[in-house]
C-alpha cells in the first residue's frame, strides 16, 4: 500500500481527526486527509481525479447522506476505493449502502482488527462487509427493503430539515417539477399518501 492516500469524510470533527490519527499510526497510508464537508471533498477529488485514494465515509452526513457523496465520487474519480465507516445499524440502511456498490462497509463500533482486515481485502480488489453487518444481513436475507435512489434520499433529507419544494429545488439545482416527481415516486414506493407519512417511514427505518 506504499504511497496510498486515505481520505476521511465525517461531519463530526473529533471523530474524523481521531480516526485519521488511527489510520496514520496503524496502517501503511502515507497521508490522510480529513474533510467535514462533502463539497470540499468533491473539490479535492476533482483536482486529483487521476490519483488513487481510499475514502472512508459515513452514511449519515449533515443535510445529506453518504450515498449521494458516493455517486459524486464515482463520477469524479474512478480509482477511488470507497469504504463506508458508519454508525448506521438498520438492515434497510445496510441494504441501501450495498445496493450502491461500495468497496467495503464497516461499523463504527468495530475494532482495529476489522479495520485492518477491511483495508487488506479492499486492497486485493475484494468487497468487505464487517462481521456485525454480516450478521444483520444473514438475519434479514429474505427481507428486501424498498430501495430509494441516492438523489431521492438526499431530497428526503432536505424535506426532513423543513425545506419546501421550492427551497429543495434551489439547493439541489433541480427544477420544481423534478422535485415533485421525485417526491411522488418515493411516496408510491413506500405506499404513502402524504409527505408526513413518507418522512415517518424514512425515519422509522433510519434512512434519514
Amino acid at each position: 500500500m506504499s504511497n496510498d492516500v486515505a481520505i476521511v469524510l465525517d461531519d463530526h470533527q473529533l471523530f474524523g481527526e481521531s480516526f485519521s490519527v488511527l489510520l496514520e499510526k496503524y496502517t501503511k497510508f502515507d497521508t490522510v486527509h480529513t474533510f467535514q464537508n462533502a463539497s470540499e471533498l468533491t473539490r479535492f477529488l476533482s483536482e486529483h481525479s487521476r490519483k488513487k485514494f481510499y475514502l472512508f465515509l459515513d452514511y449519515y452526513l449533515q443535510n445529506s447522506n453518504g450515498l449521494a457523496v458516493l455517486s459524486d465520487v464515482k463520477r469524479i474519480n474512478k480509482l477511488c476505493k470507497n469504504i463506508f465507516l458508519t454508525s448506521a445499524s438498520s438492515w434497510p440502511v445496510l441494504h441501501h449502502i450495498e445496493s450502491h456498490f461500495p468497496d467495503g462497509i464497516i461499523s463504527k463500533v468495530t475494532g482495529l482488527d476489522v479495520l485492518l482486515e477491511c483495508i487488506n481485502e479492499v486492497e486485493k480488489g475484494n468487497f468487505y462487509r464487517c462481521p456485525i453487518f454480516q450478521e444483520i444481513k444473514t438475519k434479514n436475507i429474505t427481507n428486501k427493503p424498498i430501495i430509494f435512489t441516492a438523489r431521492e434520499l438526499e431530497i428526503l433529507q432536505y424535506f426532513a430539515s423543513g425545506n419546501t419544494i421550492a427551497q429543495t429545488a434551489e439547493i439541489t439545482y433541480l427544477s420544481h417539477h423534478t422535485i415533485v416527481s421525485h417526491r411522488r415516486n418515493m411516496m408510491t414506493k413506500a405506499n404513502c399518501t402524504t409527505i408526513g407519512q413518507l418522512l415517518n417511514y424514512a425515519k422509522e427505518w433510519e434512512l434519514i
